[in-house]
Order: structure tokens, then sequence, then C-alpha cells
């Protein structure tokens, strides 16, 4: 359910926003859960990328499906990375990962540890490797949407994908991390 959309809006602007949240919300969902793992911080993700959205309706395509979509997905994965920091900052890693006692938490160190390292190789990746890679990776597209959404051939796509996976793991067994 959507809790925000301000009276200033024009009607149109208000009709297109629940329209958006009630064609889109679940996909976004769906990617905040994965970035997160946890329902609540996913729900107040979807939430603060619609307060987002809504301060920049004048700037969304909104006769483009495609990129309309992966606007709000990037929207909400950002929201989501957010939260995380936020979190990151102010937990103990036990009460942040919801462990009992006796959990191996050297184990989830090492595990988050893995992944803020993948992350940052990520990000120093050439755009034409980085965009299918997270597309299909972290926002779940299939290779014919991440095609469609890039401009690429699908083959492309797979092949760039593909190199991507083995970058990213070249690189993290280079830095002593085992897959």
């Amino acid at each position: 359910m959507l809790l925000f959309i301000p009276d200033t809006l024009p009607d149109d602007d208000k009709q297109l926003i629940s329209k958006m949240y009630e064609k889109h919300s679940r996909r976004m969902f769906a990617a905040a859960k994965q970035i997160t793992n946890d329902k609540g911080d996913a729900e107040d993700a979807v939430q603060n990328a619609f307060v987002s959205i809504v301060k920049n309706i004048g700037r969304i395509n909104i006769d483009d499906e495609e990129a309309m979509r992966g606007y709000l997905l990037t929207v909400v994965k950002n929201e989501a990375v957010n939260i995380l920091r936020k979190r990151k900052d102010s937990e103990p890693v036990d009460e942040m990962t919801g462990i009992a006692d006796g959990c191996d938490v050297e184990f989830l160190t090492e595990k988050r540890e893995v992944f803020e390292y993948a992350v940052k190789i990520m990000s120093a990746m050439d755009e034409k490797y980085r965009a299918p890679l997270y597309l299909s990776t972290v926002m779940g597209f299939s290779i014919k949407e991440v095609a469609k959404t890039l401009g690429r051939d699908h083959k492309t796509v797979k092949v760039q994908i593909s190199r991507a996976r083995k970058m990213l793991a070249d690189a993290l067994t280079e830095a002593g991390y085992e897959l």
C-alpha cells in the first residue's frame, strides 16, 4: 500500500504514481528484499523509493515502459543499499543478521566482505560488462530483458554477462576468496 502521495501534486500525477505502484511495487519489493534480506527493510526501501519518485515525477519517461521499470528498480535498489548502510553503521553484526547465539559470526563477516569486494569489482568494470551483469544478477532480468533495456543484441548480452562473471570470479579468486 502506497502511504505517501502529496496533495500538492496534480491529479494526473497522483494517478500515474498510483498506477506505477500497482504495476511495479511487487517487483521493486522483490529486488529490495534480495538486497536487504529483510521484509521490513524491503518495504521501507519501496516506500522511500516512491518518495523519491514523487519528487522527480516530471523527469520520468512514462512513454518507455522498459526504461521506466529500469528506473524504478534502480531507485529502489539504491534505497535498499542506503538502508543497509544505515543498519551496518548502527547495529552489531549479530543483531544485523538476525542470528542466534552460537552461529558462525566469522563466516557471516567473511560473506559480507566477499559481497562488498564483489560490489567494488563490479563498480570498477567497464560499463559494457557492468550494466548487463547488474541487470541480470542483481535485478533478476532475463537476458532478453537486459538486451531490450540496454538496446543490445541478446547474444552480445549473453557473452558480456559471461565475461563479466568470469572477471568477477577471477578477481575474487585473486584476492584470496574461495568460490
